[in-house]
């Protein structure tokens, strides 16, 4: 069912510019008080809509309602935040369901498809009015590290980056364990900046500075990280085409080398083709594909049948916020085993090379 539907969306998307503009209009017309924002307000809602739309074909590709109504409490609390005007997801989802219906009622879009889209958007509503988007902190009291890492993230939001560095060389010279830096001191510190991203309270230009400035400490780790005795186990990370958002694969390579993996970083934006080039001439014994943004599921699905099509039969496992959100969606997209950090990562690998059959971290 998933690729019929998946067929009748890829059919649709050529039409969605269409679809988009008739939704705002009719928006405006429930909403006048969006006038005020003038020119660059019609911009910005027909971008946002576009964001909507494909988090909604992209929730139905993946057959995952979790997705679609954790996005949309979300979106909800970043429109309050915003002082959009009041129920302004609703409406939107409201119209939405008006333009498709007439899509429907004229033969545009057929039963099958109408139905999936109708079912999600009733979720998506019904999200909004059961449960509000909660703020969540990855800055965690009991941290051991707390303290270092408290005065990283106030040097990186100061824009001090030579302290950070500095902070972090340190860091990088001392005692403390490879994992223990990712696990309490990187990975709350990244994720962390991602839930101030999402929840507006910091701009994509500072998101992606303090995402670099991470990346050049991680690098002072490398000498140690590379240091270590090797098995003849090999893994490949890499993102899918599309997919910006590299800096969880690359610290999972990082860790499996640690561990005495032989790894093979792609990184971001990658082609299946050049992918599935690397795979064959690597021959990796595990392929992890990161993936962060809901609406690159699609790409994981065809990346994964790719790779099936073209007669490798290496374990796939793959990881990310999408399959943080929904536990099942691994299994809905053809892959063999699905993780929530690097620690999982490498405790899913070494089971899987040596048992057969998928196997789910917990």
């Amino acid at each position: 069912m998933m690729g019929t539907i998946k067929f009748k969306i890829d059919l649709l998307r050529p039409n969605l510019p269409f679809i988009i503009k008739d939704i705002i209009d009719r928006q405006y017309i429930i909403q006048p008080e969006f006038n005020r924002y003038g020119a660059k307000g019609i911009i910005h809602a027909l971008e946002d809509a576009k964001t909507n739309i494909d988090y909604l074909l992209s929730s139905i590709e993946a057959d995952s309602k979790l997705l679609f109504q954790q996005y949309n409490r979300w979106v909800n609390g970043l429109f309050t935040n915003l002082k959009l005007p009041v129920n302004s997801i609703e409406i939107f989802y409201i119209c939405t369901k008006e333009v498709f219906k007439e899509r429907f009622d004229t033969g545009l879009i057929d039963k099958e498809l109408f139905s999936k889209i109708n079912e999600f958007i009733v979720s998506g509503i019904e999200s909004l009015k059961n449960e509000e988007y909660e703020s969540i902190s990855y800055f965690q009291e009991d941290n051991p590290f707390k303290e270092l890492l408290n005065k990283y993230s106030e040097f990186i939001y100061a824009g001090n980056k030579i302290s950070a560095i500095k902070l972090f060389t340190d860091i990088s010279r001392s005692d403390i364990e490879i994992k223990d830096i990712y696990r309490y001191i990187l990975q709350p510190f990244q994720l962390e900046l991602g839930q101030l991203w999402h929840e507006n309270k910091i701009t994509v230009a500072q998101e992606h500075f303090a995402t670099a400035i991470s990346q050049v400490a991680m690098s002072l780790l490398y000498e140690r990280i590379f240091s270590t005795p090797k098995n003849k186990k090999v893994f490949l990370g890499t993102c899918v085409q599309g997919e910006l958002h590299e800096f969880g694969i690359r610290m999972i390579c990082d860790y499996m080398e640690y561990c005495g993996w032989n790894t093979y970083y792609l990184g971001a934006n990658m082609s299946h083709h050049g992918i599935i080039k690397m795979i064959n001439e690597k021959k990796p014994d595990i392929i992890t594909i990161s993936c962060s943004m809901t609406f690159n599921i699609s790409k994981v699905l065809d990346l994964i049948e790719a790779i099936k099509d073209s007669g490798i039969s290496t374990p796939i496992t793959v990881g990310g916020y999408p399959f943080n959100m929904d536990k099942s969606l691994w299994k809905k997209i053809g892959a063999d085993a699905s993780s929530s950090d690097f620690e999982e990562v490498y405790s899913m690998s070494e089971n899987l090379c040596s048992s057969t059959g998928a196997y789910e971290v917990i």
